[in-house]
C-alpha cells in the first residue's frame, strides 16, 4: 500500500520535469524569435508616424537587431539657430536639458571654427541593474552648395581610456540635417543610430524609440530652440 509520503517525490519529479520542459521550450522559442528578428527587415525607410507636423520613419536592416529612426519637422528657424545647440553650450546644464539623466559633460576638444568639429563626452546614469554610459562623440559641421547644414555626430569610443564600471558606447552615429525652405522656414531632420552596449535589452530601445522620438521632436526640441542664445546665434561658417 502506497502512503501519501511515498507519492510526494514522484509528484515533485513530474512537476520539475514539466518545468524543465517548459523552460527549455521557452528558451528555444526566444532563440528562434531572436534569430528571426535579427535576420528580418526590408532595409528601406518606412513611414511609421505622421502627426502634428512630425514625420517619423524606421529602418530595419537584415543582420542588425536595432531599428534606426529618422524624424523631421518644420518651423520658423534659421540654420544657425538649429545648429547652435550642437556647437555652443557644452556643459552639464545643457546636457541635462537633452538628457535628464546626464551627470557629467566634458569638453575634450573645443569647437574648432576652421576644422568645424569638437569632441565631448557625456555621462548618463540609468536605474539598476543597468550601468552608467559614456557617450564620447565627435560633432562635425558642414554645409553644401544648397545651404543644407549637416551635423554629423559620431562615436569615438577609443579617443581616451575607458572609465571603470561605466560602459563606453561604441556604436553611435546620429545625423542632423537642416534644410532651408524659404520664407524663413527650415526643415529639421534627425537620423538616430545608436547601441547603448553592455547589458541593455535592445527590444526596449526598439519599442520605446517611436514615442520617445515624437515627444522629443514635437514637445521638447521646439522649446529648446526658442532660447534666446539659439535664436540670436550667428556663425560665419553657416550661410543662411
Amino acid at each position: 500500500m502506497k502512503t501519501e509520503n511515498s507519492t510526494k517525490p514522484k509528484k515533485w519529479k513530474k512537476i520539475l520535469k514539466y518545468l524543465f520542459i517548459g523552460l527549455f521550450s521557452l528558451i528555444v522559442i526566444l532563440l528562434v524569435w531572436n534569430w528571426l528578428w535579427i535576420n528580418s527587415g526590408s532595409n528601406r525607410w518606412e513611414l511609421k508616424m505622421d502627426k502634428n507636423g512630425v514625420k517619423i520613419y524606421t529602418l530595419k536592416s537584415p543582420g542588425d537587431k536595432f531599428v534606426k529612426f529618422k524624424s523631421s519637422m518644420r518651423g520658423n528657424y534659421t540654420l544657425s539657430q538649429l545648429a547652435a545647440s550642437h556647437i555652443i553650450d557644452h556643459n552639464l546644464e545643457t546636457c541635462k536639458e537633452w538628457f535628464p539623466n546626464c551627470i557629467e559633460c566634458r569638453t575634450l576638444e573645443p569647437f574648432d571654427t576652421l576644422k568645424l568639429y569638437d569632441v565631448t563626452m557625456w555621462t548618463l546614469t540609468f536605474p539598476g541593474p543597468f550601468s552608467s554610459r559614456e557617450l564620447l562623440i565627435k560633432t562635425m559641421v558642414s554645409q553644401n552648395k544648397d545651404k543644407v547644414v549637416t551635423i554629423d555626430v559620431v562615436g569615438v569610443p577609443n579617443a581616451i581610456a575607458p572609465t571603470d564600471k561605466i560602459v563606453r558606447v561604441e556604436r553611435m552615429h546620429n545625423v542632423w540635417k537642416f534644410t532651408p525652405l524659404g520664407n524663413g522656414q527650415s526643415e529639421c531632420e534627425c537620423l538616430q543610430d545608436i547601441d547603448l552596449g553592455g547589458f541593455f535589452p535592445y527590444f526596449l530601445m526598439n519599442m520605446a524609440g517611436l514615442d520617445a522620438t515624437y515627444t522629443f521632436m514635437h514637445d521638447e526640441l521646439p522649446k529648446f530652440l526658442d532660447k534666446d542664445r539659439y535664436r540670436n546665434a550667428h556663425f560665419a561658417f553657416i550661410k543662411e
